[in-house]
């Protein structure tokens, strides 16, 4: 029954993240058949709201913290025995490729473990300890409203007896969350599509012709 219930959820998050997508695009689509441009207008899906968490150097992050500039976001957990290093060694390449003023966001989903200096070494273990990739922990509803109502992202424990091994604690989302300089979700990347480093350009690009960089 909790498998069939976690599967309910999921499910559910997902058709809303699609409907709200499929919204946003028929947003964009009566834009640009009424606006003259060049450049399509990206869709302005949510808006992320007040929060105030810590990241790996123990110091506090808010939404001020990163307004500005636009970030990409993700979810992970530092016991992850699957997708958590791949994305996080994926978005360290990314990185490397990207504008400078790029910021990054790696929540946890499993504050009870994740503290500051566990975000800190597994942050070191994977490439990173530059002060504009916030490994971040804190509160679990503070984390969860941040990840999951204003990023639209999913994370739902997983049933004992459904895990691989002691450590396969969560299902959870896979994507980065691009967010821009004002705070609002604008394009999502699964981690492992084709062409990402080409893609994430080309919406910062669509980006800067708003002049929300």
């Amino acid at each position: 029954m909790a498998d069939r219930d976690t599967k309910q959820i999921i499910k559910w998050s997902l058709l809303g993240f699609i409907i709200v997508m499929v919204a946003a695009n028929f947003l964009v689509g009566t834009r640009e058949t009424s606006t003259p441009s060049s450049q399509p207008v990206l869709p302005k899906i949510s808006t992320i709201h007040s929060f105030s968490l810590t990241n790996q150097f123990g110091k506090k992050i808010t939404l001020n913290d990163l307004k500005g500039r636009p970030w990409l976001a993700d979810i992970i957990f530092t016991r992850c025995p699957t997708v958590c290093p791949r994305m996080t060694q994926t978005l360290g390449e990314l990185r490397a490729k990207l504008p400078s003023t790029l910021r990054y966001v790696s929540l946890t989903t499993d504050p009870a473990n994740d503290t500051p200096a566990v975000m800190k070494a597994f942050a070191e273990a994977h490439g990173s300890n530059d002060s504009n990739w916030h490994f971040l922990t804190g509160p679990k509803a503070d984390l969860m409203r941040l990840a999951i109502d204003d990023l639209k992202l999913i994370s739902v424990p997983k049933e004992a007896s459904k895990r691989d091994n002691p450590n396969d604690l969560f299902v959870h989302s896979s994507l980065y969350i691009l967010v821009d300089a004002k705070g609002r979700i604008r394009k999502s990347f699964e981690y492992d599509t084709t062409n990402l480093l080409e893609q994430v350009k080309i919406t910062l690009k669509r980006l800067e012709a708003e002049n929300d960089r």
